[in-house]
Parts: structure tokens; sequence; C-alpha cells
């Protein structure tokens, strides 16, 4: 079936801009408790808010996906206090790296088109990642990550 070059541009210009408005939703949603933050942790969140936008454009494309990816920032208080520790922003970069590499192959690109919708990321004890209805979580220990983990999960759960 034939398709125009416009309505091809046009799909994907659709594309971006439910991936942004995803990404401004899950940011936004994360405001609701802004009344509960400190001025540092506010901050934080707003520097973040256009890294995660940056990130999530380009694992989009990658992937031609329009997966939200969203940070629970609840899980993050005592990052913002230790300034010793990377921004959350880092933390999902994690799971963006992954995703790209993942997406390097065809299958890799099918699999996740077909089985990730969105991406939390969240702070915990250990490195943990799980995938259920199409949410991909992944949580990251104060101490360390590494995007490969989370690709050889991928990997071995798509």
């Amino acid at each position: 079936m034939y398709e125009s070059p416009y309505f091809s541009t046009m799909k994907k210009a659709f594309a971006l801009g439910f991936a942004t408005a995803s990404i401004l939703f899950s940011a936004l949603m994360g405001a609701s408790s802004a009344d509960a933050q400190s001025l540092k942790q506010k901050e934080m969140i707003s520097r973040d808010r256009e890294k995660v936008a940056s990130l999530a454009k380009e694992t989009n494309q990658a992937c031609g996906t329009q997966i939200a990816f969203q940070i629970d920032y609840a899980t993050y208080s005592r990052v913002a206090e230790d300034d010793n520790n990377q921004s959350p922003w880092a933390y999902l970069a994690n799971a963006t790296d992954a995703l790209k590499q993942v997406c390097r192959s065809d299958a890799g690109k099918q699999a996740v088109q077909a089985k990730i919708r969105s991406v939390i990321v969240s702070n915990g004890t250990g490195e943990a990642e799980s995938l259920d209805g199409g949410v991909f979580r992944y949580q990251v220990p104060y101490r360390g990550h590494s995007p490969a983990t989370v690709v050889k999960w991928l990997q071995a759960n798509l």
C-alpha cells in the first residue's frame, strides 16, 4: 500500500507530539505533590525535566516508539539532600541507554515496540527491573547502577 511522504511526515510529527505530551503529563503529575517538596527538590525536578525530555526524544526516535518516561521523584528525596549523588535523570539514562541499545537490532526494536508503553524509574534498595502491562519499571539504588544490567534484563525478558 502506497503511503505519501506527507502522510508519513505527519504521522512522525504526531508521534513526537504525543511523546512530548506524555512526558509533560508525567512531569505535571509529579508536580501535584510539589507543595510537599523542599525548594531544593523543586529546583532539582525543574532541571531534570529538560534532560528527561531530551532522553525520551532520543529513545523514541531510536526505537520508533512513543514511550512515556517518568521518574518517581518521591523515592529520590535523599538524592536531593546529598550533593554527592547524581540527579534522578542520570538514573533514567540507564533505562534509555539500554532501550536504545536493544533497539539497534530489528528484533529488539520490534520487541520494544510491542511490549513497552511506558518506563518508570524509581529509587530502591537494589537494582530491579519488571515489565507488566506495558509498563517497564526500573528501580535503582543510590550506590550505583549500570545500563549493562538493564540491557541483559531486557534481552532476556522481551
